[in-house]
C-alpha cells in the first residue's frame, strides 16, 4: 500500500469513526453518510470493530467501542499530568535558569509532553509531541532506569544501537545509585542534560523530568549541582500526581 492510499483509508476510517461516535448507526446509513462503496465501508467497519473501537448493539447500529473510552481515559491522564507539572517545570527552570521538561514513555519511544523556557541564549529546540528513542537522550534513559538488561539491549538492537550497548547499560548503573540520569550528549549538538524518573506512589516510573542545555551551560561540575534539584521536582511531581482522586 502507498503512504497515499494509507492515509486515504486512515482518513475514512476515522470518518466512519466519527460519525458512529455522534449517533449510533447502521452499516447502511454508515455507507450513506459517508459516500463510500458498501464494500469499502464494510472492510473498515468490521477492522474498527475487530480492534473495538466500534461495537454493534443488538439492534445492529454500531457506536464508540471500549477502545475509544480507554484511548480517552490515557489521553486525559496524559493531559492530566501535563498541567499538574506545569508549576514543577516553571520552579525548575526558574531556579535553574535551564530550560525544563516533562516526558512519558511510549513503548520504546520517549515523548515530549511539556517545556518550561530557560534563560540560556542558545537553547535546546525540542519541542512538546516530539519523539526519541529512549536511548538516545537522558529524558529516556531515566525512563528506562527500572527495565532490566535484557530489554535494555533489546530496545539498543531494535534501535541500530547495540554498539552502544555497553555503555548505556554501564550509564544506567550509574543513574539507580541515585535515580538521577547524567547524560553528555555527543557533537556537533553537545547537549547535556541532568533527567530524574517521575515515580507514583508504588514506585512504578510514570514520567521524567529534565533539564538541557548546550555543555557550554552545563558543566560536569553544575551537572552535579542540578541533579539534586531535579531529582527533588521529579519527587515533588509524583507526590502531587499521588494525591489526585
Amino acid at each position: 500500500m502507498t503512504r497515499k492510499a494509507g492515509t486515504q483509508t486512515l482518513e475514512r476510517g476515522l470518518e466512519l469513526l466519527e460519525l458512529a461516535v455522534d449517533e449510533s448507526l447502521t452499516l447502511a446509513e454508515l455507507t450513506r453518510r459517508s459516500g463510500l462503496p458498501r464494500g469499502v465501508a464494510y472492510r473498515l467497519v468490521s477492522a474498527l470493530a475487530g480492534r473495538e473501537f466500534l461495537a454493534q448493539g443488538g439492534n445492529g447500529r454500531f457506536r464508540g467501542g471500549p477502545a475509544l473510552l480507554r484511548l480517552s481515559h490515557r489521553a486525559g491522564k496524559q493531559t492530566d499530568i501535563a498541567t499538574l507539572a506545569r508549576p514543577y517545570l516553571d520552579s525548575l527552570s526558574e531556579k535553574t535558569g535551564l530550560s525544563a521538561f516533562l516526558g512519558r514513555r511510549d513503548g520504546d519511544d520517549s515523548v515530549h509532553l511539556l517545556r518550561a523556557h530557560g534563560n540560556e541564549r542558545v537553547s535546546v529546540t525540542t519541542q512538546p509531541g516530539s519523539r526519541r528513542l529512549l536511548p538516545e537522550t537522558g529524558m529516556g534513559k531515566a525512563l528506562l532506569i527500572d527495565d532490566d538488561d535484557e530489554n535494555v539491549r533489546r530496545i539498543a538492537v531494535a534501535g541500530g544501537l547495540a554498539d552502544k550497548g555497553k555503555a548505556l547499560l554501564a550509564d544506567l548503573a550509574a543513574a539507580r545509585s541515585n535515580d538521577v540520569v547524567l547524560q553528555r550528549g555527543p557533537p556537533p549538538d553537545s547537549i547535556h542534560s541532568v533527567a530524574a524518573p517521575v515515580r507514583n506512589q508504588h514506585g512504578e516510573i510514570i514520567a521524567a523530568i529534565n533539564v538541557a542545555a548546550a555543555a557550554v551551560y552545563m558543566s560536569d561540575a553544575r551537572m552535579a549541582e542540578l541533579a539534586p534539584q531535579v531529582r527533588q521536582a521529579a519527587d515533588e511531581l509524583g507526590a502531587a500526581l499521588a494525591s489526585q482522586p
